[in-house]
């Protein structure tokens, strides 16, 4: 027995019923040329259908119902918008239906067509409590098909990224150059303090960073002082320098720091404290001329890291974390984790983003190609699928997963998903 409208429209819009002599009720032979597209809208549930009904072919819309009489419960008898409505879909035909012209809709029922493993399989997807729903039956969707799913999946998720650049771009006036070293920027806060990375960029345009190219200590200052930890009395001679420095160009710029209550320290690893991460921008711009150019320019996985990799952070943090506290001697180098995390969060959605504004494919399939060559990511969404069984090698295919989890899995759209579609069809 069916219990749910929605299972219904899944079974009509994939055709999951017995197709053999299909007829109304009335007696009259029915041919699906095309179910119609779902209506995401008010009114029918699918526009565009052709179906042909004896020898007439119809265009129109298409009403889905558990029970025919359902049509009188949603007052449909009494709104115009349903009298196009060419088939009425049915589990149960317990009634029938008129169009306000009194006029009757033909009516296919499905309740005799539609194997009870079906019904099953779709309630397990829809209703199951697992973070991955199908867990159980991925094994049984050829690998070939899944990882054409998830090719899509990761221009879903490039989509959604470029979002981001997108909004920036235009909030810029179309820099390139502006939302670049912005989302750069916001890229060294790692998740935790992205926000406050992307703060100090928009109060800190790099027309003033790049007038002090040549003095390390004021390019240091500019963004020290703007993050606003550069705001106590220290004993340390380096922070001295940077603190003099920054009074100056703050006045010479009428420059507003930030408050420095805005950087997360606390559940953060010493070697991602802003201010290692701080110190780690500020040698990336100091040292680079053009980064944008030359990323857009350039080609390979070793030659884009080496863009980020090798900064010559100041000594002063080689032997500490915060201002004034000492610390065990190590290298600050930015990690290839590190690395690699800028690389899919900024460097391939913008070169995505870039090449659709542009319009030449080449970026979008430069955006696809870095995430191939980089190793996939290690989280919890990650290791969920590959404990399933599906092999995760690249970031191309731990992003694509992330974004199916996130929506598909977590919302529930499995009949929405091609792995889910195809599971239903084994």
């Amino acid at each position: 027995m069916l219990h749910y409208e929605k299972i219904l429209h899944y079974i009509w819009r994939f055709r999951l019923f017995n197709f053999h002599d299909l007829s109304t009720s009335k007696g009259d032979l029915v041919e699906i040329i095309h179910p119609g597209n779902a209506n995401v809208d008010a009114g029918p549930d699918f526009y565009d259908a052709k179906i042909k009904i004896g020898d007439t072919l119809w265009a129109g819309t298409v009403e889905i119902h558990l029970s025919s009489s359902d049509w009188l419960k949603h007052q449909h008898q009494h709104d115009k918008a349903y009298d196009n409505v060419i088939l009425h879909v049915v589990w149960d035909d317990d009634i029938a239906i008129q169009r306000t012209d009194g006029t009757f809709i033909p009516t296919l029922a499905l309740k005799n067509r539609v194997e009870e493993a079906t019904i099953q399989k779709i309630e397990g997807l829809a209703f199951s409590n697992q973070p991955i729903p199908c867990a159980q039956q991925l094994k049984l969707v050829d690998e070939f098909y899944i990882k054409q799913w998830l090719d899509r999946m990761l221009v879903e998720r490039l989509e959604e990224k470029s979002a981001y650049f997108e909004a920036l771009h235009k909030q810029v006036k179309g820099s390139w150059e502006d939302t670049f070293y912005i989302g750069l920027a916001r890229s060294f806060g790692f998740k935790v303090n992205s926000l406050p990375f992307e703060l100090l960029a928009k109060n800190l345009p790099q027309q003033i960073l790049a007038k002090h190219k040549q003095n390390s200590l004021q390019i240091e200052a500019l963004i020290f002082g703007m993050s606003g930890l550069l705001h106590e009395r220290y004993q340390d001679e380096y922070p001295k320098k940077l603190k003099i420095e920054f009074d100056f160009l703050r006045q010479k710029y009428q420059l507003n720091p930030l408050e420095p209550s805005v950087w997360k320290f606390s559940k953060t690893r010493p070697d991602n404290f802003p201010t290692i991460r701080l110190a780690q921008f500020a040698a990336l711009i100091n040292q680079s001329q053009h980064l944008f150019s030359k990323v857009t320019e350039t080609s390979g996985i070793k030659a884009l890291k080496a863009l980020f990799s090798h900064l010559n952070v100041h000594p002063y943090w080689l032997n500490h974390y915060l201002f004034d506290e000492e610390a065990v001697k190590a290298s600050r180098n930015i990690g290839d984790s590190s690395v690699n995390h800028i690389l899919i969060n900024t460097i391939a959605p913008l070169l995505f983003y870039y090449g659709k504004q542009i319009s030449n494919p080449k970026f979008a399939d430069s955006a696809a190609t870095l995430l191939e060559n980089i190793k996939a990511e290690k989280n919890v969404i990650v290791n969920n699928f590959t404990h399933v069984g599906l092999k995760i090698a690249s970031a191309s295919e731990s992003q694509a997963v992330i974004q199916l989890k996130k929506y598909y899995c977590d919302e529930k759209k499995c009949l929405n998903c091609g792995i889910g579609i195809k599971i239903l069809k084994v």
